[in-house]
């Protein structure tokens, strides 16, 4: 007798033999045992599942000879005295049961002439005539329409049974005539133990990895498993092994899987394009590979969410304790990001001429994504950004310290140039080292966080030469702004703001007249800070306020000076702490630290206090964890251990702070009312000025 394959020999000959399909053969055998029997059934489900193998089964069990009806345990072809009906169905010869493919037999003609012409004649021997209709979803619409009602109303003793892979092509007509079963992939460890019995029937040394190797080759398919089992065979001397099988079906080794993602979590892309080479000389499948590395970051992804209890079923204790180490370097975003740039590039090797390049471009853009910034660390600092527009302050920066005083270019952020696009960015590196340098208010072991300061240099040496737009009350005998712009002289003296020189050193009496003394057509003067000071009681107070005399700005300064140097250690500590932040990867918890109104080390605590609209920075550093991590590196840089303290400024009763919180709202809404007022934007235009500071008139409009 002529060699039969493994899939064909080892068929199931009852329905306690069909693997995998408990929820189906039970059904079916509770319906031959009570007589029940539908009279058309559709099985559907994958490839190699069982679905012609299940249908033989139910033919023979109406029909076989050993019992006077239907029995759930028909005859076994191998008995010696298996009944005629049984074997002959077994082997595709019976006459009272006839299996038509539909894929060769698509039109009306065929099925009129097999089924239509045929089913009226009673059976030649059995009990029932049975027709086994496989890939019945190839049958053409019209042959569908012309079974319709053969299939609604058969004559007695007619079975129909419909198989099909693809059940969604079937119509709905159809489908309602019929009893449906769909046959669902079985399982890995069940295929491999139906190739263990065989192997132990044929006498046949396997490895278990080995049998598992080839029962995950066949991705659900109990006759797809089987022909590899079948290859595997004739490939291998002696007991089969691991590398017998990987090399016979060409699969990707567990180590190659490995060295992947290896590769991957060290960013080492040279290591990926290595693996490729390997898999292209031994002449793999670069395809297989990619499927099978899909399932490896499936199985990775698995055990990440579900931890140590992950319950994967194809898989060895050894193996699970490997994915556990592996899955140590990804976060569950990483992997699912990975499986879905590998899925893109399993689906363009499909097609692609030079399917190796795809894999190599697709394995280096996954060393790519590890550098990525997390969605969640964006978000986060738009968040905080959004928070600085909202509050009119940088998420680096802070207010000015009470009795500090700031630079002109501490007051605001620069904005871009009007003209020659030299204004930089209020964010920009030159601003962190500013605020570094800047002055600090008085009291021991304290300091108070300073805004940001523009790193224009031009601006700076020029200052001097050339005048700063500042909104100030115009002095009474000027009566109002000098004209700047057709028309505007008619609404000056209604704008509640004037211009007036706050740079150049003029006597009181000089009025708005320095201002275009000093300013040169076409400077520009675009990008300095707004400052805020309190209405004067009288012209010349105003001048004084806005045009200090050189005896008044000394003393302001060494007084800075001396502030400053009194508390260079403090500041230095907080820097040391921002640093240390930076370096654990938190730069959104080193702005939060630099945007607190005061930082306070008292003994064994350390107080950030924040003013009312810092509610954001404040709650980010109340999170336990940036709590704990802040702990820590305040412990490292100060040398012992501290507590830590976030509190709003003003909670434990400092009421000059609330006072000031209060002041610098004002002067926000009266910096609002002057850049909404017509004059003021026609002027900001035509001389692409700045405002530097806004006052408000004694009989100002409300």
């Amino acid at each position: 007798m002529s060699y039969q394959v493994i899939a064909r020999k080892w068929r199931p000959q009852t329905f306690e033999e069909v693997t995998g399909q408990e929820h189906i053969t039970r059904t079916l055998r509770n319906a031959v045992e009570h007589e029940r029997l539908h009279h058309a059934y559709l099985f559907s489900g994958a490839r190699g599942v069982g679905k012609t193998t299940t249908a033989r089964l139910l033919a023979k069990a109406v029909n076989c000879h050993k019992s006077d009806r239907p029995t759930p345990t028909p005859c076994r072809t191998t008995e010696p005295d298996a009944c005629p009906s049984c074997r002959e169905i077994a082997e595709g010869r019976s006459i009272d049961v006839l299996e038509i493919d539909a894929a060769s037999n698509t039109g009306v003609d065929n099925v009129r002439d097999a089924i239509i012409n045929t089913v009226g004649t009673r059976p030649a021997r059995d009990r029932y005539k049975v027709f086994i209709i496989d890939e019945v979803h190839m049958l053409s619409v019209a042959a569908f329409n012309a079974l319709l009602k053969t299939l609604e109303e058969p004559p007695p003793r007619v079975l129909f049974i419909m198989a099909t892979t693809h059940a969604h092509k079937v119509p709905e007509t159809i489908l309602s005539r019929s009893q449906q079963f769909e046959f669902r992939t079985i399982a890995t460890a069940k295929i491999s133990e139906r190739l263990r019995l065989i192997a132990g029937a044929e006498k046949i040394k396997v490895a278990p990895d080995a049998l598992r190797e080839i029962a995950r080759a066949g991705e659900g398919s109990m006759r797809d498993a089987q022909s590899a089992f079948d290859q595997v065979i004739s490939f291998s001397e002696g007991e089969i092994r691991t590398g017998d099988v990987e090399a016979a079906l060409g699969l990707a080794s567990a180590e190659m899987l490995a060295r992947v993602m290896r590769a991957v979590a060290e960013e080492r892309p040279a290591d990926t394009l290595a693996v490729v080479e390997e898999l292209a000389a031994r002449g793999h499948d670069l395809r297989n590979f990619c499927r099978d590395l899909l399932a490896h970051l499936r199985d990775l992804l698995v055990f990440k969410v579900a931890g140590e209890g992950a319950v994967l079923s194809d898989s060895t204790e050894a193996e699970r304790r490997e994915l556990a180490n592996e899955a140590r370097d990804f976060s569950e975003s990483d992997l699912v990001r990975f499986f879905h740039s590998l899925t893109d590039t399993e689906t363009r090797l499909r097609e692609s001429a030079h399917p190796r390049y795809q894999l190599e471009i697709g394995l280096v853009k996954l060393v790519e994504m590890r550098r990525l910034a997390p969605l969640a660390q964006i978000v986060e600092r738009l968040n905080a950004l959004e928070e600085a527009l909202r509050t009119g302050r940088a998420p680096a920066g802070g207010t000015p310290a009470p009795g500090s005083t700031p630079t002109p270019a501490a007051s605001t952020p620069r904005r871009g140039s009007a003209a020659g696009g030299r204004g930089t960015s209020s964010f920009s590196p030159g601003d962190a080292s500013a605020r570094e340098h800047a002055p600090q208010s008085d009291g021991p072991d304290e300091f108070a966080a300073s805004a940001p300061q523009s790193n224009d240099a031009r601006a700076e040496t020029t200052s001097s030469a050339t005048p700063n737009l500042k909104l100030v009350p115009p002095p009474p005998t000027s009566g109002g702004a000098a004209s700047f712009a057709s028309g505007a002289t008619a609404n000056a003296d209604a704008a509640p703001f004037a211009l007036s020189d706050a740079g150049a050193h003029h006597p009181p009496d000089a009025g708005a007249r320095s201002f275009f003394d000093g300013a040169r057509a076409g400077e520009d003067r675009v990008g300095l800070p707004v400052s805020f000071a309190s209405p004067p009681s009288s012209s010349a107070g105003a001048a004084a306020a806005t045009a200090p005399s050189a005896h008044e700005a000394a003393p302001a300064h060494e007084e800075a000076r001396s502030n400053e140097v009194a508390h260079e250690g403090a500041d230095d500590a907080v820097g040391r702490i921002k640093r240390g932040l930076e370096e654990r990867s938190k730069p959104l918890l080193a702005a939060a630290l630099d945007g607190a109104r005061r930082v306070i080390t008292e003994g064994e605590e350390v107080r950030v206090e924040f003013a009312p609209e810092g509610k954001y920075l404040r709650d980010t550093l109340r999170k336990p964890e940036n709590q704990r991590l802040l702990r820590e590196v305040c412990c490292e840089v100060l040398g012992r251990a501290v507590g830590i303290s976030i509190r709003d400024a003003g909670a434990g009763g400092d009421e000059a702070l609330a006072h000031e919180d209060e002041t610098r709202r004002e002067k926000r809404r009266m910096r609002e009312r002057a850049e909404q007022n017509p004059v003021v934007q026609k002027v900001l235009k035509t001389f692409r000025a700045e405002i530097v500071d806004v006052r408000e008139k004694e009989n100002a409009p409300q």
